[in-house]
């Protein structure tokens, strides 16, 4: 497996899947991550790790079986030593191909591999359901004006938000360019947020993430609110992915009225 900053467009088609904006957005170099391929000129395979997402996708299916044990010999020779050096020592992967999915399976039978269901939602249809919230708090969009604002120091909690734009951006201009973002602000601290992480043409999948101690007091669903028709105003479409055993945040995309696209597993295991 390769290495590559971006590939050309002409070659990705194979590992490019509409559904998996987190990780095709990688792919086509519109926002930022780690990504392999098995051929730089006609890639059949591809993985993509997101900072937001925290794992990996495996994008492909294919045809030859060299390259199969090509992409195994990677993982243990290659990937798998360099995360242990940087203290990781749980591998988690998705696949967008079901052929895949087996193969890495069938290549790991010898570990014990832990799997959980991941849903999908998307919405392109304003929320005009009434949210409220306490006065004690103020919804802020992310522009020029505010990044200008949190370099300056102006907001306490800084890295809440920070991380989340550079670590899928790079850099705040891309962001601008190419994202939506809002934080809920109490006093001068940031403590909530939804991010825009990345893109593949029009679909934007969403971060959001509210303080333990300010949970409960309808955040999440009013950035979503703002979020969402922040979207369709710009002719965008939101995606919302959670794992079965988040409970909270089930209940937020669906109480905005969401709409369920698909589920699939996503896997862990020792290294």
């Amino acid at each position: 497996m390769i290495k590559v900053e971006k590939l050309e467009s002409s070659n990705m088609k194979a590992v490019l899947y509409e559904d998996s904006p987190s990780f095709s957005g990688i792919v086509a170099g519109e926002c930022k991550g780690h990504l392999w391929v098995d051929d730089t000129k006609n890639p059949s395979l591809a993985m993509a790790y997101s900072f937001a997402v925290g794992d990996y996708s495996i994008l492909g299916e294919p045809q030859e079986e060299s390259v199969y044990k090509q992409f195994y010999n990677f993982l243990i020779e290659d990937l798998f030593p360099k995360l242990r050096e940087k203290n990781e020592y749980c591998f988690e992967f998705s696949t967008e191909s079901i052929r895949m999915q087996e193969y890495m399976l069938k290549m790991f039978s010898d570990r014990i591999i832990e799997r959980e269901d991941e849903f999908f939602y998307r919405k392109a249809t304003k929320i005009v359901t009434k949210m409220q919230i306490s006065n004690e708090y103020l919804i802020a969009k992310i522009d020029a004006k505010f990044i200008a604002q949190l370099e300056q120091g102006k907001y306490e909690n800084r890295k809440f938000l920070e991380e989340r734009l550079l670590g899928s951006w790079g850099s705040y201009h891309d962001f601008l360019n190419k994202s939506v973002a809002f934080v809920a602000l109490y006093q001068k601290r940031i403590v909530a947020v939804i991010v825009g992480t990345a893109r593949f043409h029009k679909i934007i999948p969403i971060d959001i993430e509210t303080e333990e101690q300010h949970r409960k007091k309808g955040l999440a669903s009013a950035l979503t609110k703002c979020y969402v028709n922040e979207c369709v105003d710009n002719q965008l479409v939101a995606q919302w992915n959670c794992v079965d055993s988040n409970v909270a945040s089930k209940k937020t995309v669906q109480k905005a009225g969401f709409l369920f696209m698909k589920k699939k597993p996503y896997y862990w295991f020792h290294i």
